[in-house]
């Protein structure tokens, strides 16, 4: 895949999605069109998680679908539950066993050829300590591995389609 998301679209989709309040009615459609992303942000690994923190994931995962819309146009077809399963447990593998003993130092593992780094650091940047922090320290790992698995599934639905490797 030669086309990347870059920066200047997401934060062009963050600016929209903080304007005009885009959000539920993303929602709503990814209940309506893509149970399979709407039953993933609703599964029982996210009961840990407070309120304020599922709307976060949500957000994250908005930007993360708006982003890669406004670059290859609009989904047509939900993402596979199984494949979003299977990428899932890799992903925990993975943060589990990287090494590192900060939190960032351990994602450095994700982005050895990556093929969307700005969207990778965009989920990095936004679960990182700051004072405006939306992800408490317990749940940061769940938060990340979330909006990293929507993106990979992604990444490999696209990859996989014969008719995108132009792209």
């Amino acid at each position: 895949m030669a086309t990347l998301v870059n920066e200047k679209t997401i934060e062009g989709i963050i600016e929209s999605l903080e304007e005009n309040n885009k959000l539920l009615a993303l929602e709503k459609r990814w209940e309506e069109n893509f149970p399979a992303i709407s039953d993933y942000l609703n599964q029982d690994n996210f009961s840990l998680l407070i309120d304020e923190e599922k709307a976060y994931v949500s957000f994250i995962v908005a930007v993360i679908f708006l982003s890669w819309e406004e670059k290859f146009g609009k989904f047509d077809k939900d993402l596979k539950p199984k494949k979003l399963e299977k990428i899932e447990e890799e992903n925990w593998e993975k943060l589990n066993n990287a090494k590192g003993k900060t939190f960032r130092e351990k994602l450095d593992v994700f982005f050895d050829g990556y093929t969307q780094e700005d969207l990778l650091a965009f989920i990095e940047d936004s679960i990182q300590d700051d004072e405006e922090q939306m992800v408490s320290g317990a749940a940061r790992d769940i938060v990340f591995i979330c909006a990293i698995t929507i993106l990979d599934t992604i990444i490999d639905r696209e990859e996989s389609n014969p008719f995108n490797k132009a792209w």
